[in-house]
């Protein structure tokens, strides 16, 4: 096993975190910078760059679409990026901008962040001749030296490698984990394969009051949103997605190019038909909406769940159409679902609240298992997104996307049942200036650090926030929800 290469910033998974990071540094003009020297390399288990686990999803974003084709321009002057202009022709780009302001299918979602993350791999290597994309070769282990360098072996997963190259070492200075978190029980629901066992079962139990509870109902009530294959996508992969080392469509040199399926619609399935109050979501807490404004027409929000900006439950509430259906609940508009603080009294149900990270063996220099700060099975952070360890927080190791938890969500109750609760894009300006400057002396930092990361964040910032928590959902603001606000403003006349 042997040193194969080195890098100043090594990315592990290359699923949609790995994605919206990379294509905010090259909006804001940072890219080129951290690709001198060592440069960066990005390791993923799997053939794709960008998608993660989102193709596989028969349901919707909480975000609009707007928020993905931003990662198309730069941040200050709004121009569109180079690279991404070939990909106004695919029909990906052409669907996510009729759905405009309303949230678009996950798969959708996915499969056009897989289209960003195989134009920019390609636009570095034309570049830097750099192949910084290694598919199919997992992260197993990661070990601390005493010269202050990361050493993490990996093994391929690939039937085609050899037993000598099957495991394999890389060294780097700074490691950032997007590995996202573990399938659950609601995200494996939410798969074609898991909703059809599911289905047979005639669920009527969901347990868990956040966004993953309401989208396994929304999915009972309304039906997937599928896709299918379409004959045209060959001609727009065979114009812009060409590998530009092996000539082939089927490689994975820059992430997997050949979409598996390609026309997103609504799909009729053999729905269960229920009658009032049949289907029950079982919670522990009660379920919080998220709003733009606290003064709302519907609910009275405490003031512990509102932040600066006045928005309620930024952190933790539930958006788009899961944010609709409990509206419909709350006005009686949706009879078919009810609400119990009771435990279900059969184990037939739908688990939507379970949640852990995927985690990685990490040993320090003297081979010991160092031990994280866990919250709700996601790994805590610091201010400066390192991640927290019982005797203190780790140098060089960052964290960014679904699998971390920040104290500033802990102090406003971010709990695994409330949904996703990934940092945001704008709180890794400090990062930026870190992963450059920072020289180790010590692999554990035990100063004491302010409570919250933001606090020590730009407020105008370069980077536009993470969708998932800081934008409001417009498709709440439709004329269903316009009508259901005119039933709370009468439901309160007559109080």
């Amino acid at each position: 096993m042997e040193i194969e290469e080195k890098y100043n910033l090594l990315i592990i998974g290359g699923g949609p975190a790995s994605v919206k990071f990379l294509y905010n540094l090259f909006r804001t003009s940072r890219l080129p910078e951290y690709m001198n020297g060592l440069g960066i390399g990005i390791v993923e288990k799997g053939k794709c760059f960008g998608s993660g686990n989102l193709e596989n999803k028969m349901n919707y974003t909480t975000y609009p679409a707007t928020e993905l084709l931003k990662l198309m321009f730069f941040h200050k002057t709004n121009q569109m990026i180079s690279i991404c202009k070939d990909l106004t022709d695919t029909q990906a780009y052409k669907t996510l901008v009729q759905y405009g302001e309303k949230c678009p299918p996950k798969s959708l979602a996915g499969f056009f962040l897989r289209l960003l993350g195989s134009v920019l791999l390609k636009h570095i290597y034309t570049l830097k001749k750099l192949q910084i994309f290694h598919s199919q070769r997992e992260a197993i282990a990661i070990r601390l030296l005493a010269d202050g360098w990361f050493q993490i072996r990996t093994q391929s997963l690939s039937a085609d490698t050899q037993i000598k190259d099957k495991y394999r070492t890389i060294k780097a200075r700074h490691i950032l984990l997007c590995t996202g978190r573990e399938q659950t029980p609601a995200d494996i629901f939410c798969q074609e394969s898991g909703l059809i066992e599911t289905l047979k079962q005639y669920p009527r139990y969901i347990v868990g009051s956040g966004q993953k509870a309401f989208e396994c109902a929304e999915l009972l009530l309304s039906g997937p949103v599928m896709y299918i294959n379409n004959e045209q996508i060959n001609t727009y992969t065979q114009k812009v997605y060409t590998c530009p080392l092996c000539k082939s469509l089927k490689c994975s040199c820059f992430g997997s190019l050949i979409p598996q399926k390609y026309l997103w619609h609504h799909t009729d399935v053999a729905l269960p038909e229920y009658k009032k109050g049949e289907l029950k979501i079982h919670f522990t807490k009660p379920p919080r909406p998220y709003f733009s404004n606290h003064q709302n027409d519907y609910i009275t929000v405490p003031q512990s769940q509102i932040n600066k900006m006045g928005e309620a439950n930024y952190l933790t509430g539930l958006r788009g159409k899961s944010k609709i259906l409990f509206l419909k609940m709350l006005a009686t508009q949706e009879t078919r679902v009810s609400l119990s603080q009771d435990e279900p009294n059969t184990n037939q149900f739908i688990d939507g609240k379970e949640c852990k990270c995927n985690q990685i063996e990490i040993k320090d220099t003297d081979g010991n298992l160092v031990e994280f700060q866990y919250s709700f099975g996601l790994y805590q952070l610091d201010d400066k997104g390192r991640l927290k360890t019982q005797k203190g927080s780790l140098r060089n190791l960052y964290c960014y996307g679904s699998n971390c938890i920040t104290q500033e969500q802990l102090e406003r109750g971010c709990q695994d049942e409330y949904g996703d609760c990934s940092i945001g894009f704008d709180q890794y300006d400090l990062f930026f200036l870190n992963i450059k400057n920072e020289i180790i002396t010590q692999w554990f930092d035990n100063n004491e650090f302010p409570l919250t990361a933001q606090s020590q964040v730009s407020k105008g910032g370069d980077f536009d926030s993470d969708p998932s928590v800081h934008s409001e959902v417009v498709e709440t603001e439709t004329f269903a929800l316009n009508q259901l606000q005119e039933q709370f403003k009468q439901k309160k006349k007559k109080k």
